[in-house]
């Protein structure tokens, strides 16, 4: 890809290039019990003059239990929808998830599921149910793959790194020496609007000689 196509759009892909970032937002598993009763109708232990009960459907409330960055963490009264960037940032205080175009096209909110790359905006926290869920936060401390970042990247706002980080550490499990192909289609989910795709290709490698 020539200077010019890189810059254009600020496109991981090169302008031949047919692969994207495959991220199955409904990944993940468990059950997932719906505490929503019928509308009108009390338990034994709500008497007369308590608020009513949610409704069930749509309007149900659920608690799930799940693994975050290692602790393990239970989210009572969770409204059924919710998404799972919600429960990170607004019921957790993960906020290093951040909250951009919330359609799933800026790749801001990557979180991992189970080791897997899913944008936390369209993922339903449900499926979250009995899963391991990581953020940025778990590596707080620092490793190789922030090193290269901060190295590399470090002129832009930032914004889009807690993300890009995540994605680039799942790259690295599974193809721990990738081919620039490789990192321009695993990153190709993510839009940045500071630098241009070559900076964060030259932080992947430096990853992998930092690791080696």
């Amino acid at each position: 890809m020539s200077q010019a196509q890189d810059f254009d759009q600020y496109d991981f892909l090169s302008a031949d290039s047919s692969g994207e970032l495959e991220i199955d937002p409904l990944a993940g598993s468990g059950t997932h019990p719906v505490s929503g009763n019928v509308p009108g109708q009390r338990t034994p232990e709500q008497p007369a003059g308590t608020p009513m009960p949610p409704a069930s459907g749509p309007f149900a409330t659920v608690s799930i239990r799940c693994v975050v960055n290692g602790e393990p963490v239970e989210v009572p009264e969770m409204w059924v929808a919710d998404s799972l960037l919600f429960v990170l940032r607004d019921r957790l205080g993960r906020t290093a998830a951040k909250d951009g175009c919330g359609e799933g096209e800026c790749g801001a909110c990557v979180v991992l599921l189970d080791g897997e790359p899913v944008l936390a905006c369209l993922t339903p926290a449900l499926v979250a149910e009995g899963s391991a869920v990581t953020t940025a936060e778990a590596y707080a401390e620092g490793d190789e793959v922030s090193a290269a970042l901060a190295a590399h990247c470090g002129a832009g706002c930032g914004y889009c790194l807690p993300g890009i980080g995540l994605t680039t550490r799942s790259l690295l499990a599974r193809q721990p020496e990738p081919s620039e192909a490789a990192i321009r289609e695993s990153l190709s989910g993510h839009l940045c609007r500071c630098l241009p795709p070559g900076h964060f290709i030259d932080a992947v490698h430096e990853a992998v000689r930092r690791r080696e």
